[in-house]
């Protein structure tokens, strides 16, 4: 096996948001996802996150979603986590119910 040294400067922080969302109004799983979609999209889109539903997938109302994104900077990826939290609390589409940021160092 093929180990590589790591640079000098090199800083790996893994950044893990879970998002609790309702989706009111929504009467099905179509209506639900047509609300999820727009905040999985958004946060893909202006922040690079990767995002997947991982909880209540086959409740109509209620969604949670894990997003995930990588930086060089603990503090950087904990602002950029806030902020997509945030965003997600203005949508229109759902309600924010629970959050939670994790930042952990990554040691290959």
């Amino acid at each position: 096996m093929i180990r590589f040294l790591p640079a000098p400067d090199e800083a790996i922080h893994v950044g893990v948001m879970r998002l609790q969302i309702s989706v009111p109004g929504s009467r099905s799983l179509k209506d639900r996802r047509h609300g999820v979609r727009s905040v999985k999209d958004r946060l893909a889109a202006r922040y690079g996150a990767a995002v997947a539903e991982v909880g209540h997938l086959e409740n109509h109302e209620r969604c949670v979603l894990a997003i995930t994104i990588v930086g060089n900077d603990a503090g950087l990826v904990r602002a950029r986590l806030d902020q997509m939290r945030g965003d997600v609390a203005q949508h229109a589409d759902v309600l924010l119910d629970d959050a939670f940021i994790s930042v952990t160092p990554w040691k290959g």
